[in-house]
């Protein structure tokens, strides 16, 4: 199927499932971060196989599928992540670029879309595998300040893997958060496992936490059960436990800034327009994204391209800001989903242009301190008397 012409939210989907094949300097496997039009970011792996096929050229770069050809921008491998730190460490093994955003994944992360993994519990072999490094906080801070140096980063994302415990691994988490906001100016968006203790995420916020996220990934239970058998046990999680945290945290975080990712290859497109809506319903923000790691069935980009329609219209209704999700390459956006609308409106367009500059980026995270400051002292007696 040749992509749509001048729709990169199309491209951005295709290049996600099949990959691209490229020149012979990138190694098969690798991945590459690209913009392209309308300044969407992708993610594709090099795939010698793939139908998508990347032309460079000094100044130009341009993908094609035979039909159509768009040009993008590819974005150069961090300088930072080859540098060493003390330890002797890559900088690239503490700290990985995800758009515009300098993600780190402590006890191993876990993501499809945004580390490539699940962590042991979601698999169901939580007592056999190794849960992944908590990096020393200084190492973070070292990499993070590179990454900014270099001019590579403009937000920071931790993304957890499984901590047992009701608080999810907030208690963790919490020192990360206060090294960042002493040494940085900037956003702080954080994916973890929902905690089974709701008073865990007023303390999440209370402790930085800017932009939220509690990924669902699978549409419905059965996808939850085929794909995630131990996430979906609920004597660990299970989706309602899911659906319950990201109800509580979108009642305490700013509209747009708690969001929940759905793979569009787990379920079927009557379920994830289900789950679209569910979320919008709780004033959750849906992602969609592919799995690309897992054995699923073949995504039909007709359903694909259906969903995000589904999604742009749910958002636009909602009216949920659109302002706190951008430069993702992991998933498409609901901003990004307006090119599947015939005469999608420009107004969330214009508004999104607007928080991208300087001024609406300051105003953006001094709104959000101020309103952390006022939460804050509504849950300063849980941080001294709870437990978590």
């Amino acid at each position: 199927m040749p992509m749509a012409a001048n729709n990169p939210a199309a491209l951005k989907l295709r290049l996600a499932v099949y990959g691209v094949a490229a020149e012979a300097e990138h190694r098969p496997g690798e991945t590459l971060e690209m913009i392209l039009p309308d300044d969407s970011w992708a993610r594709a792996r090099v795939d010698p196989k793939s139908p998508i096929r990347l032309a460079e050229s000094p100044g130009l770069n341009a993908i094609n599928d035979g039909e159509t050809e768009s040009v993008v921008r590819l974005v150069p491998a961090p300088g930072f992540a080859t540098k060493r730190n003390a330890r002797g460490i890559p900088l690239g093994e503490i700290v990985a670029m995800r758009g515009t955003y300098a993600t780190i994944a402590l006890g191993g992360g876990c993501g499809l879309s945004v580390v490539g993994r699940t962590c042991a519990l979601c698999r169901g072999r939580e007592l056999t595998e190794k849960a992944g490094e908590l990096w020393p906080v200084d190492e973070v801070v070292e990499a993070v300040r590179d990454a900014f140096d270099d001019g590579d980063a403009e937000f920071v994302h931790f993304v957890l893997g499984y901590f047992p415990g009701d608080d999810a691994g907030v208690a963790t988490l919490r020192p990360y958060l206060e090294a960042i906001h002493r040494h940085f100016d900037t956003i702080v968006a954080v994916t973890m496992h929902p905690p089974a203790d709701l008073r865990a995420i007023d303390l999440t916020y209370a402790a930085g936490v800017d932009v939220l996220s509690y990924n669902l990934e699978a549409a419905d239970d059965p996808a939850m059960r085929r794909y995630f058998p131990g996430r979906a046990r609920d004597v660990f999680l299970g989706r309602a436990r899911y659906l319950a945290a990201l109800a509580h945290a979108a009642r305490i975080l700013p509209s747009g800034a708690v969001w929940s990712e759905l793979l569009l290859d787990l379920a079927p497109r009557p379920a994830v327009e289900a789950a679209i809506a569910e979320l919008v319903g709780l004033n959750v923000m849906p992602l969609l994204g592919v799995s690309a790691s897992l054995e699923t069935p073949a995504l039909e980009m007709t359903d694909a391209a259906a969903s995000a329609a589904f999604l742009f219209d749910a958002v636009t209704r909602s009216g949920m800001s659109l302002n706190w999700l951008r430069d993702i390459s992991t998933s498409l956006t609901a901003l990004e989903a307006r090119h599947f609308v015939a005469g999608g409106s420009q107004l969330p367009m214009l508004l999104h242009q607007l928080s991208r500059n300087r001024l609406g980026a300051l105003t953006t995270r001094s709104l959000a301190r101020l309103r952390r400051r006022l939460r804050v002292k509504r849950v300063r007696a849980s941080f001294d008397s709870s437990s978590l």
